[in-house]
């Protein structure tokens, strides 16, 4: 089984100062345990290098782009024509949310793949009915498993 990683899961690995960081570095790192395959789209890959150069710095984007470009666990999905027109149709549709046009292909590729569980914690992927693996609380940012049977079923 596959798992889609979002946007905001790998800021907070990357930024030591996000609220989010040790919490999603300890889960990371027992993904990476159980070798887990991770799913990503070339937009998610574009959004989150161009998030980091601006808000890091470019050294730590070229790091990040490069573990990720040469990870064996990290699939990145590059989407097409099709699936431009398919997240514009829900993108149109859902004017009443606050879904970015990445949020909207990643939720194409997802039901594409047939992944209903997400490594990130925005609320938008529980909108459209996909689980968010961790979901995070208060200042402590604590964890707390939101899907138990995928972690039991992944050995974690």
């Amino acid at each position: 089984m596959k798992l889609f990683v979002d946007t905001g899961a790998w800021i907070a690995l990357a930024d030591k100062h996000d609220q989010y960081h040790q919490a999603t570095q300890k889960l990371y790192r027992l993904i990476q345990q159980h070798n887990i395959p991770l799913l990503i789209t070339d937009y998610v890959f574009d959004e989150t290098v161009t998030w980091i150069r601006y808000k890091i710095g470019h050294g730590v984007a070229c790091t990040w782009g490069k573990s990720i470009l040469n990870s064996r666990m990290v699939e990145i999905f590059t989407v097409n024509e099709a699936h431009i027109h398919q997240a514009w149709e829900l993108f149109q549709t859902y004017h009443d949310q606050q879904f970015s046009f990445t949020d909207c292909l990643s939720f194409v590729v997802m039901q594409m793949f047939e992944i209903d569980t997400v490594f990130g914690y925005d609320a938008h992927f529980s909108t459209m009915n996909f689980r968010i693996l961790f979901k995070f609380y208060g200042k402590n940012s604590r964890c707390v498993t939101y899907r138990k049977n995928f972690l039991v079923g992944q050995g974690l």
